[in-house]
């Protein structure tokens, strides 16, 4: 029995390290201005998340499109959670 418990919790142990892989992208921070997804090394069609890190300023994105219509506008307060943007293409433009 105490075999049969040695073998089980080893096992355990190593089936749940196997699985645990850690992702981290690298964060960027940006001031005021206008961008295009070229200038931030953005790919296209691709779902990125936004935060605002600053403890004290509310922060604004907007995305226009070629044609300069608006495709998404974000207000983030301070420490705000992370949030998940529309897909973005090349030819799109961002205000911060």
């Amino acid at each position: 029995m105490k075999r049969f418990f040695m073998v089980f919790s080893i096992f355990l142990f190593l089936f749940f390290n196997i699985y645990s892989v850690t992702t981290v992208a690298a964060s960027k921070s940006f001031s005021e201005g206008f961008f295009s997804p070229k200038d931030l090394n953005l790919m296209e069609n691709v779902n990125y998340t936004i935060q605002n890190v600053s403890p004290s300023y509310d922060s604004y994105l907007i995305i226009f499109d070629d044609s300069e219509r608006t495709q998404q506008a974000v207000r983030l307060e301070p420490n705000s959670q992370p949030h998940i943007l529309l897909p973005i293409k090349h030819t799109y433009k961002m205000n911060t």
